[in-house]
This record gives structure tokens, sequence and C-alpha cells, in this order.
């Protein structure tokens, strides 16, 4: 119930999340934001909705002793519910939040984040070229956000349990794993469908027979699987237990699983990837702005963007990240690799031909 709640007033929202159609970042217009004065101490503490893995004590702490701004950090498992906890209690709420493709124009468009002064963030130049002014975080010429970390998300699957390995996604739709199969409680899961089984070129922009079809593929799947995760913990807690040996997941549970000593695969199969590339907005009713810019400083500086990556298994958006990990590590983590950045169909709310609120109502039909 507390699942249907998050999703009923995201879709609530969506009627003025979504009012705009323009998705064009970068060109016309100028940033007239105006930052604060960042040689006066934080005010203490910074409230932030993110993903796990983006506020990990191992680099958030040097950072509170640093800044005396203390970090109170709330997940969230999908862009939904990241969308509708920083907007709850009117918005006031959380300073920052890191929102994928798929609810940083909501934000936007709701106006619930405020243009940032890119005159104020250290490390905004040194971005790779294609995250300085993307489409999702920058509109109308104006910054909304300082691009954080990407990634694709990846078929996960336990070396000793799956065998050949894997290389389809079709795997997720094996009988053979009844079960055993785990896969994110999202409606953006269809665009891997359309993606990956219906040949769409662009899996945000389907008609309705696409999305039939999807429908009929995750309804195909909904025997077999053995939850529907909404956490990176939900996740690594079913391969832990042996409940799921197989799942559509993110980089972060591989590194989380063999930390802890799983024999784990990652792959990126050959029907395609979506992925994610997030972003640090501030919110229009932030009460430490302070505290807000000096984290969106550190946390994008090389060194703790190394320390991210560690953590997450992502890949970094500062280019000058390669100077502290090393060039084998570079190029594992595709930092100055614009082609496989341009591979990955990132995720962003569809709106057309069919839109998000037919999305989240097929999603509920499959949930059942």
């Amino acid at each position: 119930m507390r699942r249907l709640a998050l999703l009923l007033a995201t879709v609530a929202a969506i009627a003025t999340g979504c009012g705009s159609s323009n998705d064009n970042g970068g060109g016309g217009g100028t940033n007239t934001a105006s930052g604060p004065d960042l040689s006066k101490p934080g005010e203490g503490q910074l409230n932030v909705v993110a993903w796990e893995g983006y506020t990990d004590p191992s680099f958030v702490k040097p950072f509170e002793k640093q800044t005396g701004c203390k970090v109170n950090a709330v997940y969230a498992g999908s862009s939904d519910e990241m969308f509708t906890k920083f907007r709850s209690g009117g918005g006031g709420q959380y300073d920052l939040v890191t929102p994928s493709g798929d609810a940083s124009l909501r934000l936007i468009r709701s106006g619930a984040v405020a243009p940032l002064d890119i005159s104020k963030l250290e490390n905004h130049n040194d971005l790779a070229p294609q995250l300085k002014s993307p489409s999702f975080n920058t509109v109308g010429g104006k910054h909304y956000g300082i691009s954080f970390m990407w990634g694709a998300n990846v078929l996960i699957y336990n070396k000793d349990k799956v065998k050949p390995a894997p290389d389809s996604w079709s795997v997720l739709y094996d009988p053979k794993y009844k079960g055993k199969i785990t896969v994110p409680d999202n409606p953006i899961q269809i665009a891997d469908v359309a993606l990956q089984f219906g040949g769409a070129q662009d899996p945000y922009s389907i008609d309705q027979a696409t999305l039939d079809k999807a429908r009929a593929k995750l309804m195909q799947q909904r025997p077999l699987v053995r939850k529907y995760w909404v956490l990176a913990t939900d996740f690594e807690q079913l391969f832990k237990s042996g409940d799921a040996v197989v799942g559509a997941g993110w980089p972060l549970m591989t590194q989380d699983l063999r930390k802890a000593g799983m024999n784990v695969g990652e792959v990126l199969p050959k029907e395609g990837v979506t992925g994610w590339s997030d972003s640090w907005m501030i919110s229009n009713k932030a009460k430490h702005p302070i505290c807000a810019y000096k984290w969106m400083n550190y946390v994008t500086s090389p060194k703790v963007q190394a320390q991210v990556a560690d953590v997450t298994g992502y890949s970094p958006p500062n280019l000058k990240t390669c100077e502290v990990v090393g060039p084998q590590r570079c190029k594992d983590l595709h930092i100055r690799d614009s082609k496989y950045y341009d591979t990955i169909k990132y995720w962003k709310t569809p709106t057309s031909p069919t839109n998000y609120r037919q999305w989240t109502d097929t999603w509920a039909q499959v949930r059942g």
C-alpha cells in the first residue's frame, strides 16, 4: 500500500511536473542564479534525498569534519519515490536531491528545484563535455543541477547457480529460474522490455501497441519473479539468502555482493541496456544552501569522485578523476569514453506517444 500511495502521489504530480514539452538543455538564455557566500561557515546540517551509495560514511564523515555540516540522508528506491519524498511537506524538508533523468525534468517543471550558480561550482569546468549542460538538468540556459554519477542497468547473476554465463536478458524470462528472479519494482522497467524485445530505438517514446506488447511480456515474467525489489539492499538480501540467483540491478549491488564474498557476475546483455545519469539539485526552499554548495563541490572533486566510484561501481563525470584512479581504472569506468556513454539509453519520463500515466497504469496491471 505504501508503494501504491507513492505511485499515485507521483502520478498526480505529473500533471504539473510534465506540463512542458521542452526537453532542450544548454542553448539560449543565461544562468543568472546567485549562490551563497561560500567563505562563510555552513549552517550546521544538510538534508538530502539520495540513491543508496551516494552518502557513504567513507566520504561523508570527512566532509562533516571539514565543514561542520552534518549530512542527514534518506534513500529512495525509485525515481518516483525520490520525486515524491523530495516534494513532501511542501518541499522545504530537504536541501538536495540526486534524481536521474526521468525525475530531474519533472522537478524542474514543478518548480521544486532552483537554478544553480555555476560560478560557485568549483568542478563544473572539469566535467565531461556531454555532462556540463545536459538536457536532463539544464533548461533554457539555466543549470538546475550538476551532473554526478552515471551508468548502465546490468544483469547480475550468481556464478555458482547460473550456468552457462548469460549474455541475454531472456534469462529473466526463463522458467528454469522460476522463483529465483528479481527485477525492479518500477514502471520505467517497461523501457527495458521495449528496448530488449521490441527493438525500440527510443524505448521511452513508444506507441500503444508496443506498450501492450511490453505488458504481455512482463505478465509472462510475473509468475517467475521471486520479488520485485525496491531498494538495493532488498536485491542484495535476496542474493545473500539464496532466494534469487539472477536479476536486473545496478553495479552497486555487484560491488556490495562481491565485498560480502559472493561469487556474482555482471554483464551488459547483447540486446542493449538502459541506464541513468544523475544530478545534484537544490531545493528552491533549501534551508542550508552554504552546506549544499560545499557538498556539491566536495562530491564532484576528483578524489571524492574516486571514492564514490569505489563504493558504487558507477562512472564519475569529472575527467580529472582519471588522475586519481589511474589509466586502467579510468578505462574500466569509461570516464573519458564518450562513445560508450552514448550507447546507453538513459532514463527519461515518457510523454509521447504514450505518457507516464499510461506506463504506471500498465505497471499496476503487471504487479496485480
